[in-house]
């Protein structure tokens, strides 16, 4: 089927930084970049997929958090931009973002990554501003730490509110968390969901963290290149367990419902670790495909501590 992972030819296999600030390193294997020239079209904010990761720090103090978290992406949107060149062939298409509205749930304010803006505690805002960077993604983090960034993987380049996105975006929660949240394509005359295979949401709490704590993550992984080629393990186990793809009669399901039928069906919307893994399911990973197919107008509504 179209929408399983593509086999990539071998390419000689950089290091890449897994967590700068634990002083990590992850090895690329070859089957992960025989896609090289293709995936560098899709933008990587503040890394570098061919060596050590250039984080863009906004403060001293946070810096230590940016490196980490940029560098633990090089490795996630590496693998996840396999996705959406398999299904470039025969899911074509855009929506047109209208809106991007920020539910912050949580008890600090919400820092999102390329936008000025701040979401206040309890606040719902319209974040129409255009994005200066991290065009591939829609990351997040509290003031006042942990560091890192929660993110959203768009899987192709997107400047914000008014915009066109070409792709199908998914989680990538392998390295860590410090949120639960959802992201969902609500149509702007409705307010309903606006397609089969409408968003995805996290249900992680830090109470029930399978490891620990960091000054990078509520719950960090602690992901090495041996541990996200496992998925038995329990950091893939908690995130498969919590993961949930939103369908378009608003039920959640472990993955994306096959009613209505399309590529969307069966589909996983995270990525609790890595497609190269021995015991990879083959599931194709993805969601917004009906949405796109569609073309769609939507409202992105990002809600945060869910």
């Amino acid at each position: 089927s179209s929408h399983f992972l593509l086999k990539a030819r071998p390419a000689p296999a950089p290091l890449v930084e897994a967590a700068a600030s634990a002083g990590r390193y992850l090895p690329l294997r070859p089957s992960m970049l025989g896609l090289l020239v293709l995936v560098a079209t899709v933008p990587v904010a503040s890394a570098s997929m061919r060596g050590t990761p250039t984080p863009m720090p906004e403060t001293a103090k946070a810096s230590a958090g940016e490196a980490a978290n940029a560098s633990a992406g090089a490795l996630a949107n590496t693998s996840a931009a396999l996705r959406p060149l398999a299904f470039a062939a025969s899911s074509g298409g855009c929506v047109h973002i209208q809106r991007f509205v920020v539910h912050n749930k949580c008890e600090k304010t919400v820092e999102l990554k390329g936008w000025a803006e701040r979401v206040p505690r309890g606040a719902e805002l319209d974040i129409a501003s255009k994005k200066k960077n991290d065009l591939a993604r829609i990351s997040w983090r509290l003031e006042g730490g942990p560091w890192a960034y929660d993110y959203i993987e768009l899987n192709g380049a997107w400047s914000g509110a008014g915009s066109e996105l070409c792709a199908h975006p998914n989680y990538a929660s392998w390295f860590g968390f410090t949120t639960s949240s959802r992201y969902e394509a609500l149509d702007p005359q409705t307010g309903g969901l606006a397609c089969a295979d409408a968003g995805a949401e996290v249900t992680f709490k830090a109470s029930t963290c399978p490891t620990r704590a960091t000054g990078s993550f509520a719950c960090d992984f602690h992901a090495t290149q041996e541990s996200i080629r496992n998925c038995a393990s329990p950091a893939a186990r908690y995130q498969q367990a919590h993961t949930s793809c939103i369908n378009g009669d608003g039920s959640r399901t472990p993955k994306c419902a096959c009613s209505p039928s399309g590529e969307w069906c069966g589909n996983w919307v995270n990525y609790p670790c890595a497609p190269e893994s021995s015991d990879w399911p083959h599931y194709g990973v993805g969601t917004w495909i009906d949405c796109t197919e569609r073309r769609k107008a939507i409202v992105l509504k990002l809600t945060v501590c869910i």
